[in-house]
């Protein structure tokens, strides 16, 4: 019987952060015994097939245009009340939260935008951002409880396992669907440095829509390496010099790894923590996705590349934002100990 339902989509649309997230929760909280399940709305990329493949039941719900209408559908499912909600979706609040409050004992709520109120017990925004609980203050009522900060980043377990390795290589990553094509373009920009001889690791997700154009021109290049939805970025990141990549929840992913990073902000929600990073050193924020060229990323590339102590003082600001136990085992047992009520 599902203890912990988590309500959240992907598409090619609105990527893959929100279910990859919410992934990682479930997983950890598989460890800890309990059984988990996913609902989501039948979107073009859903995913539905890789929460099957990572051992969690799935259901479709049709797409919906208001809360009311999701939660309606939502009901229909749950035939017995869940332990837990989980609700990692920008476009539900308080509406559908209240909605569902007589099928979970618990709700919990993943946000990053803090522009809606909550019905919440839990809610979690691992965002740096300058006084972040506050941002929340007027959302939530006192009986909510805050986890906000990279502390508590939801992170995988391969990257509390993964080795330090030689770091040598470029990693390319944009996201799991990557809408604005950002990869092809930093093929481009990479044609334009084979001088450096740069190794590089191109990774995308399954529901690439150019997947297999990209992969056609890495088996061209022998040094560059393609990669497909791949249960490795730990690996990956440890052996990357520098990275090239989206903002969202790969900066605490690639702070964890002392990554550097040349950030480009591909949706509104990631432009305030990247700003913010860039402003600390952590990052080297390059702006938004339509601003970008072939000849703009190359030169930022190549830059950074060949800057040693650029490079150094970059992974250790970043990697100072994150602790070795930050993250995933704080979030779980935030969790345990509100189900214990």
């Amino acid at each position: 019987m599902i203890q912990i339902l988590f309500r959240a989509d992907a598409s090619i649309r609105i990527g893959s952060g929100h279910l990859m997230r919410c992934l990682t929760l479930a997983h950890a909280l598989t460890e800890q015994g309990y059984h988990c399940g996913f609902i989501c709305q039948n979107l073009p990329g859903h995913l539905l097939s890789l929460i099957s493949e990572q051992g969690f039941k799935a259901c479709l719900i049709p797409v919906c245009q208001n809360e009311q209408t999701d939660a309606a559908h939502c009901l229909e499912l749950i035939k017995n009340p869940v332990e837990l909600l989980v609700i990692d979706h920008y476009q539900l609040g308080r509406g559908y939260e209240q909605l569902m409050r007589g099928s979970a004992k618990h709700i919990m709520v993943i946000d990053d935008l803090a522009n809606r109120p909550h019905d919440a017990d839990l809610l979690l925004d691992q965002n740096l951002l300058p006084q972040a609980k506050l941002r929340y203050s007027n959302l939530v009522d006192s009986r909510c409880t805050l986890l906000a900060g990279p502390g508590y980043a939801l992170l995988r377990t391969e990257f509390y396992q993964a080795q330090p390795e030689q770091r040598d290589r470029l990693l390319v990553n944009f996201g799991g669907t990557d809408p604005d094509n950002l990869t092809l373009l930093a093929l481009d920009a990479l044609d334009l440095l084979k001088s450096l001889s740069i190794h590089a690791d191109i990774v995308i997700g399954r529901s690439h829509p150019a997947a297999d154009l990209i992969r056609q021109r890495c088996e061209q290049q022998p040094l560059w390496q393609f990669h497909q939805q791949c249960n490795y970025m730990a690996r990956l990141m440890r052996q990357a010099r520098l990275m090239l990549g989206a903002g969202g929840s790969t900066h605490w992913e690639r702070c964890f790894s002392a990554l550097p990073g040349l950030v480009v902000t591909v949706a509104d929600n990631q432009r305030q923590s990247t700003e913010y990073l860039h402003q600390l050193g952590a990052c080297i924020w390059l702006g938004d996705a339509a601003l970008q060229t072939k000849d703009k990323l190359a030169q930022a590339i190549a830059a950074s590349w060949q800057d040693e102590m650029l490079l150094q003082q970059m992974a250790k600001k970043a990697s100072d934002l994150l602790p070795r136990q930050a993250g995933t085992p704080a979030v779980v047992k935030a969790i345990t100990e509100l189900m214990r009520f």
